[in-house]
Formats: C-alpha cells, sequence, structure tokens
C-alpha cells in the first residue's frame, strides 16, 4: 500500500540520489545537506567491520530505499509516518538501533543460558525452544526510548530520530518468557530478570548490552523470546537467531541477540540501567542535567501519528480527504484519537479501529472536506485508559527520551 508521495518519492530517488553523490564529489553540496546513506556514499567507503559482525550495507540493503540512517557507528535508521501505511510493518521497513555492532551469529550453534535465582539451571537452542513450549504469533509496539528526539527543544545529545521515526509493529513469532521461567523454576526472591545480548564493540573493553526487567513484566504473557519476525526467520539486524521482546517497552528492554537470561534479587546495575535509558522523576528545566533520582525507562507514553495524507500533499477542493494513521500506548490501551483542522482549537473524534492484539498499535481515520484552497493542517493526539492524552509539547528531558508531541501534517488544498 503506497500514498501519492511515497510513489512520488520511489520516482525521484535515483536521480536525486547521484545528484547529490555528483556535487558532493565535487565539494558543491555542504554536509550539512547530506543524510542517510546518501551521506555515507559521498564521504567514502566506511571502515571493515572486526570479525564476526556483519557490515552495516549488507544489513541496510534489505532494508526500504527510502529508510534515513542516522548513525553508522552505532547503526540506527528509521523511516517517518507517511511510510507506515500498513497494518503492520514489513521487515523491510522497521527501524533499526544498534547499542554495539551486528553479530553475524549461527542458529545452529547459538543457546540461550537460563540462570540465577532459578531452581534448575537451563539452556536451550532455539529448535528446542520451539519444540518445548507453545509457540505464540502477536503484534507488538516496538519502539526505541528516544523516538522523536528531535522535537525536544533544546535538542538533546543521542540519536536523531525524528518526531514519526524510531517504531514499528511488526508480528512476532516466539515463545513466552513465563513459560521458559516456569521451566527452570523461580525462587521466591526473584525481583529481575536480566538478558544479555551477542553484540560487541569494536574495543573489547565496550560495556555488554544487559537490561533487565521486572519479573511482574518477564511473567507477561506477550513478552517473548522471539525467533520469528512477520512469520518468517527474525532478520540478523533485529536479533538473529533470538531476542528478548518485551511489548510496550522502552526498546532497549528487548534484548537482541540474546544468550543469558539471569534472574536477580534486584535490577541489574550497569550502562544501560543506570546511565543510559534513564528519565527525570519530575520535570526538569530544558538545559538541566539528569538529577540523580532519576528512574529507568519501562512503558512507552501514549502516542498517535499520521501515516496519509504525507507532507506537502496536494488535494482538490470540495473532495472528501481521508484521514489516517496510527495509535499506540505502553500499557493499557487507547480509548480515543482526535484530529484538529484549526492548530488545536477545536478537535474531533477520529473512527478508532478495533483492537487487535494487545500491544499492537490502533489504526484510526476521519474525513475532511476542504471547502477553500490553501495550506491545510492536521494534528492528531491520542488519549490511553489511564486518561493520559498526548501534549502539544511533553516535558524535555536530558536524554530526549519518551518524546509523545502531537504530530502536525501540513498539506495543500488546490481549487
Amino acid at each position: 500500500m503506497k500514498n501519492i508521495n511515497e510513489i512520488k518519492y520511489l520516482k525521484k530517488k535515483s536521480s536525486r540520489r547521484e545528484f547529490l553523490t555528483r556535487m558532493a564529489a565535487t565539494g558543491a553540496l555542504g554536509s550539512s545537506v547530506l543524510s542517510g546513506r546518501v551521506f555515507a556514499q559521498a564521504a567514502g567507503t566506511p571502515a571493515p567491520e572486526p570479525a564476526g559482525a556483519i557490515p552495516n550495507d549488507k544489513v541496510m540493503a534489505e532494508k526500504f530505499s527510502a529508510m534515513r540512517m542516522h548513525s553508522e557507528r552505532p547503526l540506527t535508521a528509521s523511516l517517518t509516518a507517511e511510510f507506515h501505511h500498513f497494518p503492520t510493518t514489513p521487515n523491510e521497513r522497521m527501524f533499526v538501533r544498534n547499542n554495539l555492532l551486528t553479530p553475524d551469529l549461527d542458529i545452529a550453534k547459538h543457546r540461550v543460558t537460563v540462570k540465577g535465582l532459578v531452581n534448575k539451571e537451563l539452556t536451550f537452542s532455539v529448535d528446542e525452544l520451539r519444540k518445548q513450549f507453545p509457540v505464540v504469533r502477536t503484534a507488538a509496539m516496538l519502539e526505541c526510548a528516544g523516538a522523536g528526539r528531535t522535537g525536544y527543544v533544546p535538542r538533546p545529545s543521542g540519536t536523531p530520530w525524528p518526531t514519526t521515526g524510531g517504531m514499528g509493529c511488526p508480528v512476532w513469532n516466539g515463545v513466552r518468557l513465563r513459560d521458559v521461567l516456569l521451566a527452570a523454576g523461580v525462587r521466591d526472591n526473584a525481583v529481575h530478570v536480566a538478558g544479555q545480548g551477542g553484540d560487541f564493540g569494536v574495543v573489547a573493553t565496550a560495556a555488554p548490552v544487559i537490561r533487565s526487567i521486572p519479573l511482574s513484566k518477564a511473567m507477561e504473557p506477550h513478552t517473548l523470546l522471539v525467533f520469528g519476525m512477520n512469520d518468517g526467520p527474525l532478520p540478523k539486524i533485529h536479533g538473529y537467531p533470538l531476542r528478548l521482546l518485551a511489548p510496550g517497552w522502552a526498546g532497549s528492554a528487548s534484548t537482541k541477540w540474546l544468550h543469558t537470561l539471569t534472574v536477580l534479587d534486584a535490577p541489574f546495575k550497569g550502562t544501560y540501567m543506570d546511565t543510559s535509558y534513564r528519565i527525570p522523576r519530575d520535570p526538569v528545566r530544558p538545559g538541566e542535567k539528569m538529577p540523580p533520582d532519576a528512574l529507568v525507562t519501562e512503558d512507552m507514553p501514549v502516542k498517535s501519528m499520521i501515516t496519509s495524507p504525507a507532507p506537502n500533499a496536494v488535494f482538490k477542493v470540495r473532495r472528501a480527504l481521508l484521514i489516517e494513521g496510527r495509535a499506540w500506548v505502553g500499557e493499557g490501551s487507547v480509548r480515543r484519537v482526535e484530529v484538529s483542522f484549526d492548530e488545536g482549537v477545536t478537535w474531533q473524534r477520529a473512527h478508532l479501529a478495533a483492537a487487535t492484539d494487545k500491544y499492537a498499535w490502533r489504526l484510526f481515520s476521519a474525513e475532511f472536506h476542504p471547502e477553500k484552497p490553501g495550506y491545510t493542517t492536521v494534528l492528531a493526539r491520542a488519549t490511553g485508559s489511564r486518561g493520559n492524552t498526548q501534549p502539544m509539547l511533553p516535558p524535555w528531558n536530558p536524554l530526549g527520551y519518551f518524546w509523545n508531541g502531537v504530530h502536525r501534517v501540513g498539506f495543500m488544498v488546490e481549487a
């Protein structure tokens, strides 16, 4: 399913990329204009990856051509809202967020070990997980904690995710983490479960990617050990051959390339719990540093985005226009979505499609009947079951996490 702007993009992308690359080569184009893979091509061939890591160009070759690369080490890339006009997110359109390099792992040799506060330490191959536990299938949101970071002013450091970049809702295939933990026997003093991934850094001293989640989230029936995505193999960039999925929570909680699960009597202490992926307990002034009593990021805030029309699309006056989009919330459910055509002065209810899987986004739509030509805007905001409504601008935080400001799209209406 492609909207008008996406079709136009596909027609123009080759000639535009060739032009930019030629201009960059002659010095006629400043580096600030270049972005994504165009910048990577113009800047020359990147340094080769260490042994055991998959090169970025090989990973990105599997992605949709409009995907913008935000950084190369670590590899990050995403698409904005108009490229997410699908009921669920295809593999090629799922955002990319590495903390280290992309490991090239062999599923035949890969094992995951469950240890710590368990009655019996267990080790499984991916095939053994499939055979010993019920396999489940669910659509669920996965989103980087920093998704939308560029919406904050001043802009915090970190991956420059656009306001509608850094999230997706694929179908996941795997087994319940709860079933695996019950097989190992969780002890009474268990509090958190830590996942460790097999990714590694350019230097051997890079901190391993370890993040823990509360036992209650680990035992939630939608928290999975995933080996499939959209009913096919889990792509290597998304954690092949096995990853943790803690749906609705900050993406860092969903450890990729999972090889160890450790049941603990307290939250894990480490880089991805104590230094990064933290938010202030109470709002701070823009530009202030992280307070010492900051909290670890957990469930994502309520959010929505307009997938159609695309920015600057053109329509005819007095012809019905269908506004469409997606809404989601980390925990709970989406109660309603509203749209505004007067910059938020008034709001009207959008049609909210029936809920599907618990952590999947909800589709919404609304009709607009433009009565006069000119530049027009549409805004969308969602409200969750806890009564939490998207703000026009969310409170600033030092690491730029949990952006959920109201999404705004402008388009032209012609006579």
